[in-house]
């Protein structure tokens, strides 16, 4: 018998998950649907959690352009794909866009939850999730501010 996979974040798992690909990804997140609801679950816990508020009032009162560039970018990255993303907003990342959002310690702290709070509300892997949030808190760690 083949030993179960232990990931780094502790998951054990009897099959070898590969989120080299786009198309891997893509299948783990639902589909292009999936990441929609992804976004539409983050805008939700953000609009919906106190704790949140400070990650709240970086953004308009009104959610559609955000949710709709936070799907955007969700999916340009989960397919590998840069000209998706880049045809609206510039450059890949977040970081770069000239619309972009600098983030404070705390800032990010909550994005981070907020997404995590996202993510736990979709019927998706628990590596799955785990491999987005070590993804997103790369480029969370981008979006902060230098001067901290």
């Amino acid at each position: 018998m083949i030993p179960p996979e232990r990931d780094i974040s502790d998951i054990v798992s009897g099959d070898i998950l590969d989120f080299s690909s786009g198309n891997n990804r893509l299948n783990a997140a639902g589909g292009d649907a999936g990441i929609r609801k992804l976004a539409d679950a983050f805008c939700q816990c953000m609009e919906t959690q106190p704790e949140l508020a400070v990650i709240r009032a970086k953004y308009p009162d009104d959610l559609t352009d955000f949710r709709e560039t936070l799907a955007t970018f969700l999916l340009t990255w989960i397919r590998g794909e840069v000209p998706l993303y880049t045809k609206s907003n510039g450059r890949r990342y977040l970081n770069t866009n000239q619309r972009r959002v600098r983030l404070n310690s705390a800032e990010k702290a909550a994005w981070l939850r907020c997404m995590q709070q996202a993510l736990d509300t979709q019927p998706l892997s628990e590596v799955f999730k785990r491999y987005v949030m070590v993804q997103l808190t790369l480029s969370a760690e981008m979006t902060r501010k230098a001067s901290e």
